[in-house]
């Protein structure tokens, strides 16, 4: 049985302004400055990074035990905050000694992780699918030491459907797992009921992680979901916004498997 987790995302955190990059063509590092405060689990001592915590040991068991590589995460319909938790994911992630992560942008039509990280518009994934870029070198920025490598996209008048079932789409995923040291590399996908682009991408895919968002979400909406997934493998839910459990100040309610009586 999959596991839901619960993301408690309705606190207030505190304003970083935005910073500046050192754009150069080797030095593709990301300001800390710049980064959005919604990226909770970057910050070892912020109560809000809890749930990412107990979400990475969740996934980096089922990881280990199953040997995912590259794993998605997407929701039934926007506004879910499957951007946020495939960042937050991807940053608490990179903070195991053992784990570097790579976090990609698929979400062509709705673009979001640039901005969370604070990242300039210039050539990213869709300049890379497209052929005008032909180095993942040219698209990647990291944040610290090299754990956490990012690949944004820029919202661009492009054919995602296109993009993402050609060629060039299975040599990203190709490149992506041959990377040094072969790190977990967790992918932003569109929303299920947008279009097609998320059931083309997941077939590259080893599974894929869906958003459930707390009082939004129906029990309809899930099923007719992972049915559209197969035979991709769901690796499990992830319940958002949570309201909290009795006792629970943090929103961190129980509820284990809900989704699949």
């Amino acid at each position: 049985m999959n596991e839901i987790l619960p993301v408690n995302t309705s606190s207030e955190a505190v304003l970083i302004e935005n910073g500046a990059f050192n754009a150069g063509p080797h030095d593709r590092q990301i300001d800390e400055a710049g980064i959005s405060p919604k990226l909770v689990a970057l910050s070892e001592h912020d109560i809000h990074a809890r749930a990412f915590k107990l979400l990475r040991t969740t996934l980096n068991r089922q990881v280990n035990e199953h040997g995912y590589q590259v794993i998605g995460v997407t929701s039934c319909t926007p506004n879910a905050g499957k951007s946020f938790i495939a960042s937050n994911l991807a940053a608490s992630m990179s903070r195991l000694s053992s784990r570097k992560t790579v976090l990609v942008d698929l979400d062509l039509q709705r673009a979001s992780i640039a901005e969370l990280f604070g990242i300039l518009d210039q050539a990213a994934v869709s300049e890379y699918l497209l052929g005008s870029i032909s180095s993942l070198e040219d698209i990647c920025w990291s944040l610290g030491a090299g754990e956490l490598t990012v690949y944004p996209t820029f919202l661009r008048k492009v054919n995602s459907a296109e993009l993402l079932s050609g060629e060039r789409f299975a040599s990203l995923m190709s490149e992506l797992r041959t990377i040094e040291g072969q790190p977990l590399i967790i992918c932003d996908l569109p929303p299920l009921f947008v279009s097609d682009d998320a059931l083309l991408a997941a077939q590259q895919l080893d599974g894929v992680l869906v958003v459930v968002e707390q009082g939004v979400t129906t029990r309809k909406q899930l099923e007719a979901a992972l049915r559209m997934l197969y035979p991709t493998k769901l690796i499990g839910t992830v319940f958002n916004r949570s309201s909290g459990g009795l006792g629970d100040p943090y929103g961190y309610s129980g509820g284990y498997g809900a989704y699949y009586k």
